[in-house]
């Protein structure tokens, strides 16, 4: 039984931001080192970018970073290479077993930040990225630093980032129901073997394994990390929307489910899998610092203004449960007639309007444009250019409970994430799967995510 789509819930497209004077959008460059790099602006619009060790434990580092940029004399545009916060907040991180980290700063760099072409760490290659043609200017910036203090082991996370319930009688049950939450405190992480390292998990797109069985679609445990879960509340908290990790500190759904809402009542499952277990085994429940959305999106329900960001309190670790989706980039085609196989997975009801237990997935077809528009002519309003239509001959899709579910398409053998589910046709309360899913398309709105994610 495959998942059905949503109706009326409507996915966010990434939108460009642009400044209140309509000058260009700023032009963030893609890059493949997302797993150590980031850019960032500040509260007073300065940008910098930001530079993590691949793990903590390392007490003596030798930075070496190199930056392009378009036109000639530009080596002013990125400063030295600092220690991050500052020099004692940083030796102060790593003494307390922090990954080091190291920034840059940018300044007069016009509308397009200096592109990160190489990244060294203790003579290791962590990354590279490929060089502007001429004419162009090539900015190399080190860094070295080392500290003999002994590393403290890193203390367990609060517990106060689980939902709190009041005290009241005591539970005749042990676990609440499927729509509730108990608050159960953190436990402790599983030991580590020396030989395995948090690089075995940073790769994104990634997939798991799957189970044997053609044209089924069961979901094994594992087989899309990046899944997890959105739930709202305090003392009980309610399943709402499926969200995608895309770094340690950011997953990525659709708007209108979480636009308006408090930060303080949303929580993420990560490694989520039985939605009816509390707790559930190497899944991690992390509440949300910031709720972020296009400046376009003002709770309008229209597909091509319909993504969010989630910031999480704090950054989360990957396991072989938890792991990123690979974010599209510039450098990535659209196939001209589109014709894309992609696959949607969630915890949407089934076609016997049921909610689900465990996550179910379905492939379907990206068609063109026109295409759509031919089939669904009541659909004008919602489909444009930052949208993208796909379905299957078997009248299988996203339906409720699936509203901000990632629309994953196979580039170089990982999954990337090009689309959010947004809406569908509606029939008779349920969903019309014989016409097509309308997807915000991730692939036009690049520009924004990049410059509201934080790593």
């Amino acid at each position: 039984m495959a998942i059905r789509s949503l109706t009326l819930l409507l996915g966010l497209c990434l939108l460009s931001v642009l400044s209140s004077l309509g000058a260009e959008a700023l032009e963030v460059p893609a890059h493949n080192c997302e797993s150590y790099f980031s850019y960032y602006r500040r509260g007073n619009g300065e940008y910098y970018g930001l530079f993590t060790a691949p793990r903590a434990g390392i007490n003596s580092f030798s930075w070496e970073v190199m930056f392009t940029a378009h036109g000639t004399g530009q080596a002013h545009t990125v400063s030295s290479l600092k220690p991050y916060p500052s020099k004692d907040e940083a030796f102060e991180n790593i003494h307390n077993g922090e990954r080091g980290q190291v920034f840059v700063d940018f300044q007069d760099f016009g509308n397009e930040l200096p592109k990160l072409t190489r990244l060294e760490l203790n003579d290791q290659l962590l990354c590279s990225n490929s060089e502007y043609d001429a004419p162009s200017s090539t900015m190399t910036r080190r860094q070295s630093m080392s500290t003999t203090s002994p590393i403290r082991q890193k203390s367990e996370p609060s517990p106060t980032r689980y939902p709190i319930v009041q005290k009241s009688a005591p539970r005749t049950t042990p676990y609440p129901s499927s729509n509730s939450f108990l608050p159960f405190p953190p436990k402790p992480k599983p030991e580590i073997t020396p030989h395995i390292h948090e690089s075995d998990y940073s790769e994104c797109g990634m997939e798991g394994f799957a189970a044997q069985q053609i044209g089924g679609d069961l979901v094994t445990r594992g087989q899309y990390p990046w899944m997890a879960a959105l739930y709202e509340g305090g003392a009980t908290a309610t399943y709402k929307c499926v969200v995608s990790v895309i770094s340690k500190r950011t997953v990525i759904t659709a708007a209108h489910c979480v636009y308006g809402k408090s930060a303080s009542q949303l929580w993420v499952y990560l490694g989520r899998h039985d939605r009816f277990q509390n707790p559930e085994d190497n899944a991690d429940l992390v509440g949300v610092s910031s709720v972020l959305t296009p400046p376009q999106y003002n709770g309008n329900p229209l597909p091509d203004a319909d993504v969010g960001l989630l910031v999480l309190r704090q950054a989360t670790e990957y396991t072989r449960y938890i792991q990123p989706l690979c974010m599209w980039s510039s450098g990535m085609r659209v196939p001209a007639n589109e014709g894309d196989t992609g696959s949607v997975a969630g915890w949407g009801y089934d076609e016997t309007g049921e909610k689900t237990r465990f996550p179910k997935a379905v492939s379907v077809q990206l068609v063109p444009r026109d295409q759509c528009l031919k089939k669904m002519k009541r659909a004008q309003d919602f489909i444009t250019r930052r949208t993208v239509c796909a379905g299957n001959t078997q009248s299988h899709g996203p339906c409720f409970g699936d509203s901000g579910a990632a629309l994953m398409v196979l580039r170089n053998n990982r999954w990337v994430l090009r689309g959010i589910v947004s809406i569908s046709p509606s029939r008779g309360g349920s969903c019309d799967l014989s016409l097509y899913v309308i997807y915000c398309d991730v692939s036009m709105h690049i520009d924004w995510i990049q410059q509201n994610m934080v790593s």
